[in-house]
């Protein structure tokens, strides 16, 4: 339902607004650095979904 907006669930405890990202920090799923400072973990099963949707905006 969110996938027109700048949503993006990256695990089954997070959804994140993608504008908000500022950083990635590579790993076996990885986590994201976000414009306040908090840190999201993100599953190794979402990371691909989530590069594809970085990759034109910020990556």
């Amino acid at each position: 339902m969110l996938t027109d907006y700048a949503f993006l669930r990256v695990h089954n405890s997070h959804i994140v607004n993608v504008n908000a990202v500022t950083r990635y920090i590579k790993g076996e799923g990885g986590y994201l650095v976000m414009s306040d400072g908090a840190t999201v973990d993100v599953s190794r099963s979402r990371k691909e979904l989530l590069m594809q949707r970085l990759q034109p905006s910020k990556f």
